[in-house]
C-alpha cells in the first residue's frame, strides 16, 4: 500500500506476558498525517519510520475544516447523561467527532448548564468540561471516549474506586525511584471568576426603539411613521437584537431566546394609532440572539409599542469567588490560582453553587505539599492507566524513604499516589521497563 494512503489508519497495540501466552489489546493508535515513511540511508541501510497518535489527536485535528463562524450551540443541557443522551453535553460534543452512545463510557453528572457555544476543537472542549467536573477523560481501547469518576457524578460505587489502589509496587520490584517535591502546586489563594449563563421567565425581550422619536403631553414615547420618510424597519429584514435591562437599568445582551412570541402574538402586542401596522416578514428562528422582522402599514400612522417576548438566557459577566487560607497567607504570602472558564454552573451542590463548591474543593487539594515520584520497573504493568491509583510499599531502610513516612507501619513506609504518566521502553535484547511519574495524594498541609 503506498505510505500516503496509509495517514490515518488504524494500529491496534497489543501485549504479551510470553511466548504462547495470550495478548492483552492495550491501545488504538492511528498512523499520522505523514504516513509510513520509507527512509533509506547511506548505503543499504534503511529503515521504516512510523508516528502514531491517539484519538485525542484526531479530536484536536477534528474541527479545523468546520465553519466555526458558526458555532455549535447547547442549552439546557447537563454534563453528561447516558440514560439520555440527547440532553448530554458529553454526547454532544463527541457527536461533532463521529462518536456514538456507543463509543463512550461514562458517569452520569446531573448538573444543569443552560447554554453553551463551542469556540474550542472538540479535545479542548471535553478537556475544559473534564476540569470543570473533575473527571477522568481519556481516549481508551475498550471505549473511544472515557469521561468519568467525577465527585459530581451519581454514582454510589465512586467511593469504594476511589480508596481501591490499582496496583502495589514493592522495593523488589523497583530498580529506580526518585522523589520530587511538588512546591510549584501549592496554592493558598483561588480566585475564579466566569461569564455564567442564566436562564429568566419569560419576559420582553425586544422593543422598538429607534429615532426619531417623540413624546405625547404624559411624555410618553412614540414613533412616527410618515411617507416622506421610510424608517430602516420599513426597508427589509431589520435586526431585532435580544436584550432585557435588570433593575437597576443596566442593559444586559440575551444570547439565547425561546419561547419567542409568535408572529400572530407580536402583532397582538402593537399598539399605535393611525395606519394599521402588521409584519410581512418575522423570522425568530434562523438566529438565537435576535429576530429579524419587517414592519408595514397601511397609512401614516405612529407607533406607541412594538416588542416581542420570549424566555431569554443572558450572561452575567464576571461571577466569581474567592476563597483563601489565611494561615498559608500569613506563612508564605499570597500564592494565588486564578481560574476561568465556560462550564461551571450555579445549580446548588452540597448547599453551594457548584463553581463554589468547585474552589472550595481546588483550595482543599492545592494547599497539601505533595511529592512526585518517578518509578521505574521490570514489572510489565502494560495494563497501567494515567489516574489509576498506586501503591509504593518501601522497607524504612531503603535510602531516604525511611525519612519521609506517608502512613507508616512498624516495618514499612506505604505511599499512595495517581499516576500522571508513563511510558513503556521494549528492546528485543532488553528487559522491557515501566516508568511512571505518580503523584503524592493526602500529602501533609504546608507548614505542618
Amino acid at each position: 500500500m503506498p505510505a500516503e494512503k496509509c495517514a490515518g489508519r488504524k494500529v491496534i497495540v497489543s501485549f504479551s506476558l510470553g511466548e504462547g501466552l495470550p495478548y492483552f489489546q492495550r491501545f488504538i493508535f492511528y498512523i499520522d498525517d505523514k504516513g509510513i515513511q520509507d527512509i533509506r540511508g547511506p548505503g543499504r541501510k534503511r529503515y521504516v519510520h512510523i508516528s502514531l497518535r491517539d484519538l485525542s489527536y484526531k479530536l484536536r485535528k477534528t474541527d479545523e475544516q468546520r465553519d466555526w463562524s458558526s458555532p455549535a450551540v447547547f442549552t439546557y443541557s447537563v454534563v453528561c447523561d447516558k440514560i439520555t443522551p440527547d440532553k448530554s453535553l458529553v454526547h454532544g460534543i463527541a457527536k461533532r467527532a463521529g462518536l456514538s452512545v456507543n463509543d463512550i463510557d461514562c458517569s452520569t453528572i446531573p448538573v444543569e448548564l443552560p447554554y453553551v457555544k463551542l469556540s474550542k476543537n472538540i479535545w479542548g472542549e471535553l478537556s475544559s468540561l473534564a476540569t470543570a467536573y473533575r473527571c477522568h477523560l481519556e481516549c481508551a481501547p475498550e471505549k473511544s471516549l472515557v469521561f468519568a469518576h467525577s465527585p459530581y457524578q451519581t454514582n454510589e460505587k465512586l467511593e469504594m474506586s476511589n480508596e481501591q489502589c490499582s496496583y502495589t509496587l514493592s522495593g523488589r520490584d523497583i530498580f529506580y525511584l526518585r522523589i520530587n517535591e511538588r512546591a510549584d502546586l501549592y496554592r493558598n489563594t483561588v480566585r475564579l471568576k466566569v461569564n455564567m449563563p442564566v436562564s429568566l421567565e419569560k419576559q420582553e425581550i425586544w422593543r422598538y426603539d429607534d429615532a426619531p422619536v417623540l413624546y405625547d403631553e404624559q411624555f410618553k414615547k412614540y414613533y412616527p411613521f410618515r411617507d416622506s420618510a421610510m424608517r430602516e424597519i420599513e426597508c427589509g429584514k431589520y435586526e431585532a437584537k435580544y436584550h432585557l435591562f435588570d433593575g437597576s437599568g443596566k442593559e444586559r445582551n440575551v444570547v439565547f431566546a425561546d419561547d419567542i412570541d409568535s408572529q400572530e402574538e407580536a402583532e397582538n402586542r402593537l399598539e399605535y394609532e393611525g395606519g394599521s401596522f402588521s409584519y410581512t416578514h418575522y423570522d425568530t428562528t434562523t438566529h438565537h440572539d435576535k429576530a429579524i422582522i419587517t414592519f408595514a402599514r397601511e397609512s401614516e400612522g405612529d407607533l406607541k409599542r412594538a416588542c416581542i417576548f420570549g424566555k431569554p438566557i443572558v450572561l452575567d459577566l464576571n461571577r466569581s469567588c474567592f476563597l483563601h487560607d489565611a494561615d498559608g497567607i500569613a506563612s508564605f504570602g499570597t500564592a494565588a490560582l486564578n481560574i476561568t472558564g465556560t462550564y461551571f454552573s450555579e445549580q446548588e451542590i452540597n448547599g453551594k453553587p457548584h463553581y463554589e463548591d468547585w474552589v472550595i474543593r481546588e483550595l482543599a487539594e492545592r494547599l497539601q505539599v505533595r511529592r512526585e515520584f518517578t518509578v521505574k520497573t521490570h514489572r510489565a504493568l502494560f495494563n497501567a492507566r494515567v489516574g489509576a491509583k498506586v501503591q509504593l510499599t518501601m522497607r524504612n531502610e531503603q535510602g531516604a524513604m525511611s525519612n519521609v513516612k506517608l502512613g507508616m507501619s512498624n516495618e514499612q513506609d506505604v505511599y499512595s499516589g495517581v499516576i500522571t504518566e508513563f511510558s513503556f521502553i521494549y528492546k528485543r535484547d532488553s528487559a522491557f521497563v515501566s516508568t511512571f511519574t505518580i503523584l503524592e495524594e493526602g500529602g501533609s498541609s504546608n507548614g505542618e
